[in-house]
């Protein structure tokens, strides 16, 4: 458990990451991520929702119960509600993206610090984005930081990691961005990559 927190190489080994919280493990759960397993705390969970009891979409995963100090150990951050759960990753692959007529896509290149990363991701779903494509990315969707910034928004809003040759065919049509989101011609928003103070190769090419 503490190894898959903290190396992704151990994550990506395994074909598992951890996901702590009863909020992000409800959205994860509704996303359609399986759940492997789940270890909580009855006092801590208590204290935190007024019941020791787990949610009923868990009847069906095998659940541990463990002691304070146990689970003290197992949290990567202490404010979770007492528990936490191994979940199985999935795989992505951006050809199997299906977008609207009138698509709003936010578009990230080389995106390196997950914490900014969630934070994007909690406005991509305040703003109903239909995908977040990510771009060379530099660090691991798994990754704690990156599920505890979004608030659970990494399981809400489709992202699709991909290689940037791969993905500018998406942005290939017009696109126009119009705040209200009625949107009549497909939208792109595009970020360049936090380390570097150029514009976005996508804008640079005319792509975007």
């Amino acid at each position: 458990m503490v190894s898959l927190q903290k190396k992704s190489a151990v994550r990506r080994e395994c074909g598992l990451f951890v996901v702590e919280g009863l909020r992000e493990l409800g959205h994860c759960s509704d996303a359609g991520y399986e759940i492997q397993a789940v270890y909580y705390c009855p006092s801590i969970l208590e204290r935190a929702t007024g019941s020791p009891a787990l949610p009923s979409y868990l009847d069906a995963v095998t659940c541990f119960e463990v002691t304070p100090d146990v689970y003290e150990k197992m949290a990567y951050r202490g404010s979770t509600e007492g528990i936490v759960a191994e979940v199985k990753t999935r795989t992505w692959h951006l050809e199997d993206l299906r977008l609207p007529e009138h698509p709003l896509v936010m578009v990230l290149e080389s995106v390196e610090k997950p914490g900014n990363l969630g934070a994007v991701l909690r406005s991509a779903d305040a703003a109903h984005a239909d995908a977040v494509i990510i771009c060379d990315p530099l660090t691991d969707l798994y990754n704690p930081n990156l599920i505890r910034s979004s608030i659970g928004a990494i399981f809400s809003v489709p992202v699709w990691p991909a290689l940037q040759k791969n993905a500018s065919p998406f942005s290939s049509r017009k696109a126009s961005v119009s705040l209200p989101p009625n949107f009549k011609t497909p939208a792109f928003i595009t970020t360049p990559t936090c380390a570097a103070a150029r514009p976005s190769s996508w804008v640079q090419s005319r792509q975007v």
